[in-house]
């Protein structure tokens, strides 16, 4: 009876030590690798900016993409990976699939700058009623936003809804709409 006692004892020990090790990878180790790859991905990213348009902007985008997927998992999302998933998207001209990871971004958090890209991003794929909300929620929480806003009828509807709703502002929001975008 001791000795199966005893085994029984070893047992749950080997299985308390597997947990853990399983535990302190899943929740250490595989963010930290996801942290060192969005690092690399994001500088990434950056240079496909810079070669937008050409064969090696889309591939260094796509192989972005590729490599950041890995990293969509609970225990390592956070708004970097959204966004730069989602910008990888846009410079692959697959909207749809930018949009949902900055609507998944702005469950996370309720910045500016993700309403406007994710604004932006509604333009390109055509939807342009949602893109009006989100760029004028951008813009109410940043009136400098407007100056980001590539399209000229767009952003002219959003300063007018801007004025609509905040006229004693009207001075400072024709200035936001006077600068050009960084």
């Amino acid at each position: 009876m001791e000795g199966l006692v005893s085994l029984a004892r070893r047992a749950l020990a080997l299985a308390v030590v597997a947990i853990g090790a399983y535990a302190l990878y899943v929740f250490c180790v595989v963010p930290w690798r996801c942290n060192l790859l969005k690092k690399v991905r994001s500088q990434r990213t950056e240079m496909a900016f810079n070669k937008i348009g050409s064969p090696d902007g889309r591939i260094a985008a796509r192989e972005n993409v590729d490599a950041l997927l890995a990293c969509v998992r609970p225990e390592c999302r956070d708004i970097s990976l959204d966004m730069l998933l989602a910008a990888n998207y846009r410079l692959l001209g697959q909207e749809e699939q930018a949009i949902r990871f900055y609507q998944h971004a702005l469950l996370l958090d309720r910045r500016p700058e993700i309403l406007l890209n994710l604004g932006m991003t509604e333009i390109a794929a055509g939807n342009r009623a949602a893109a009006r909300a989100h760029l004028l929620e951008a813009s109410l929480f940043n009136v400098y936003m407007v100056a980001s806003i590539e399209d000229g009828a767009m952003r002219q509807e959003i300063v007018k809804q801007l004025l609509d709703i905040r006229p004693e502002n009207a001075d400072f929001i024709r200035y936001a709409d006077s600068l050009s975008a960084p």
